[in-house]
């Protein structure tokens, strides 16, 4: 009689060839293509479970045969939300039937305009609008105040794009459809003149054109004078001044800091509280500074700077208490509005603090807004189906083209829906065909089909597989009583449920280290033992070519990996039709197919050997004490291997989980000597406990086996 050690080690020295030679047998052959085949074709539950063929294949791959005539049982499991701890399937203290649903949760992902992700992305594009808004304030005036002296004619000032567009921006002049002819006569007009040619002209922005006539010396010629500059320092002033007022969607420190320099050279002249509150860029100044832009009256500012602080009943204190308080102190009015002999509006100290307030304060409110924005975005955008629905929501749409850099006032709805419409996997769809960055960005950040309606978000790994994947990795830290790694690990799969939506390539998955050590220690894998060539391989390789690279590896879980993510084998990111099942769950239950039947095989010679390998394959999924008290066949692996008597399950569940853990470390069966060392333990002792003919162990392999109820109803309410 061969032993059991030798019947288990024949099957597992070479499990690869072993089940490559079961899947060429005719008869389970037959069944694994037509499996193959079909499954894609099914969208439903029901249709899954009409399919007798199908339905009996996928039962035995997780080990439920026994269960397959109890299909509306199994359609609640299919049809567990497996999120929802309290669901159908998770309530089941069985664990087989978290993971047979898990195998079927439906590859069709929700349809949604954008993921958070996608939302904060366009957020953050407008931020950084915001900021390269401001730098290119900064640039564009620097050109323009470095070259504007070279021009000695109008042609020059026209024929430099630059510099044209920055003097028409100022003074909000069209810079697209602008006439050469038409600019020229405007700058060589003579505005005191009321026949020159830009005072009889009939326009509705003729003031605009004017001011920009005056911001030039050209004369009729279009020339300069002898001796005359094209501007002069307050003219050039004057422009870059408007630019800069009227060019950025948002106040921009440049323009605060023209208005700490004028209020700082005025203060200096004000000699009553009337000339203060009478400049309106003044009294915003100090509005802003101390915070009472909701003071709307001028006569409210003028009674808070001319308050008498000595008198308890005075204005600032009894109707603004601190608030205003703080503005009177940092002026020397009187209280009838003057200033005392010999005195200034404000010392040098007071001005300085009143600036550094401003400049502090400037874009608070702005800020406020921006941030109320933000949140309307985050609240409204998710409510939205199509193209049609956002164009119709004036709000959200304006605010996504300007976070893209779009003029919502000039830009064609068309060009909009175009963009928002294309394939960024099709070299010659709209967005690519643009070559600018601008489109591409749009594009990628919303979910819309080639109908302009929502549809399933085009991720690295669908939505479902990245919380799959964060829970296997926090499970796998934090077992085995290693709860002090469970804020770490929390932060790991965090970091990877936000960065991995950003992942658009194998290559940029590969080259982000921290992500590839997450997804191999997830599996279980030690990163130490894989490089970057071999991960490279195997996300090369065709899933469906048996001689790819990844099919010829002896461990299944760097098939698992792969079929994990919706790369193509030359690294994009592809969208798969919806079915009953992802790529992943159909490859795994091919593969859990073949291992049952290998077992059951196995098991025809060798009761024992079949344990052995069922205690194997379920290893990397023994957790707790509790996995093996609530499995017959591992409990029967478990008390072979010490010799313990049936009976131990009649014992209070505590006291058998004592039992396990004196007896097994659960740990060190997660090293593979150490399992082999452990499993050819049993082998041993399942020789010398089975010398006879009778075979107990087939009892093993259904749902309740030797395990007392009351052990199987504690250890339910434990896990629960």
């Amino acid at each position: 009689m061969v032993s059991t050690f030798l019947s288990y080690n024949l099957v597992n020295r070479d499990m690869k060839t072993q089940l490559e030679r079961l899947r060429s047998t005719n008869e389970v052959s037959r069944d694994a293509d037509y499996y193959k085949e079909n499954i894609g074709k099914v969208k439903t539950v029901e249709e899954f479970l009409d399919n007798y063929r199908l339905y009996s294949y996928a039962m035995k791959a997780y080990g439920l045969e026994d269960m397959t005539y109890a299909k509306a049982f199994m359609k609640k499991v299919l049809e567990s939300d497996l999120t929802d701890t309290a669901s159908f399937a998770n309530r089941l203290t069985d664990d087989r039937y978290k993971k047979f649903a898990s195998a079927f949760q439906s590859s069709s992902e929700t349809k949604i305009v954008q993921t958070s992700k996608q939302i904060e992305s366009v957020i953050d594009s407008h931020k950084q609008m915001l900021e390269d808004e401001e730098a290119s304030v900064v640039a564009e005036t620097a050109y323009f105040e470095a070259n504007i002296g070279k021009v000695t004619n109008v042609d020059q000032l026209l024929g430099n794009e630059r510099m044209r567009n920055y003097v028409l921006k100022a003074f909000e002049l069209d810079t697209k459809y602008w006439d050469k002819t038409h600019l020229t006569k405007v700058l060589t007009s003579d505005t005191s003149d009321p026949a020159s040619y830009v005072n009889t002209l009939a326009v509705a922005n003729k003031n605009a054109l004017k001011a920009f006539s005056n911001a030039f010396n050209f004369n009729s010629e279009g020339k300069l004078d002898s001796g005359t500059a094209v501007q002069t320092t307050d003219q050039t002033h004057t422009v870059t001044q408007a630019y800069t007022f009227n060019v950025p969607s948002h106040m921009v420190k440049a323009a605060a800091e023209m208005n700490k320099d004028y209020f700082e050279s005025k203060i200096g002249s004000i000699t009553n509280v009337d000339e203060l509150v009478g400049d309106s860029r003044m009294l915003d100044y100090i509005k802003v500074a101390y915070n009472l832009q909701d003071v709307t009256l001028k006569s409210s500012i003028k009674n808070i700077l001319t308050s008498d602080l000595s008198d308890p009943g005075n204005y600032a204190t009894t109707f603004g208490g601190s608030a205003f308080e703080a503005l009177t102190k940092a002026f020397n009015f009187e209280t009838d509005g003057s200033i005392a002999s010999g005195g200034t509006a404000q010392t040098s100290t007071q001005t300085s603090a009143t600036s550094s307030l401003y400049m502090a304060r400037y874009d608070d409110e702005q800020d406020a807004e921006d941030e109320d924005l933000y949140t309307y975005y985050r609240s409204k955008i998710g409510g939205m189906d199509s193209i049609e629905e956002l164009k119709g929501t004036p709000k959200l749409y304006d605010f996504v083209l300007t976070a893209f850099g779009f003029d919502p006032d000039t830009t064609k709805d068309s060009i909009i829906e175009k963009t928002l419409t294309s394939d960024l996997n099709d070299p010659t769809s709209y967005a690519n065909l643009q070559k600018d960055e601008r489109f591409t960005s749009l594009a990628a950040a919303f979910n819309f089909d080639a109908d302009g309606e929502k549809t399933a978000p085009q991720l690295a790994q669908s939505q479902l597989q990245i919380t799959q994947t964060a829970k296997d990795y926090v499970i796998l830290k934090t077992r085995y009583g290693n709860e002090d790694q469970k804020e770490k690990a929390t932060e790991e799969a965090s970091y990877y449920s936000e960065n991995i939506q950003n992942i658009s390539k194998v290559s940029e998955l590969l080259d982000n280290k921290r992500l590839v050590n997450f997804v191999l220690e997830a599996n279980g894998i030690d990163p130490k033992e894989v490089s970057k060539d071999f991960l490279k391989q195997i996300f090369a390789s065709d899933l469906e070519d048996p001689e790819s690279f990844v099919n010829q590896q002896d461990d299944h879980r760097f098939v698992e990996i792969v079929a994990s993510f919706n790369f193509d084998t030359k690294g994009n990111i592809i969208r798969r039709d919806g079915s009953v099942q992802t790529r992943l769950g159909e490859l795994n239950t091919e593969y859990l197919y073949l291992r049952q039947t290998l077992e059951e095989q196995t098991g025809e010679d060798s009761a024992g050997a079949r344990l052995a390998l069922y205690f194997k394959r379920m290893a990397p999924d023994i957790n707790t004490a509790y996995d093996i008290l609530g499995d017959t066949a591992l409990l029967e692996v478990f008390r072979t291997a010490f010799s313990l008597p049936e009976e131990m399950s009649t014992m209070d569940i505590d006291k058998q989980k004592a039992l396990v853990e004196r007896f097994l470390d659960l740990e060190e069966m997660q090293d593979p000597e150490k399992l082999e060392k452990f499993i050819g333990r049993f082998t041993a002792m399942y020789d010398l406990a089975n010398e006879s003919d009778t075979d107990p162990v087939m009892s093993l392999f259904n749902s309740t086996g030797t395990i007392s109820a009351t052990t199987l109803l504690s250890i339910a309410q434990l896990k629960g």
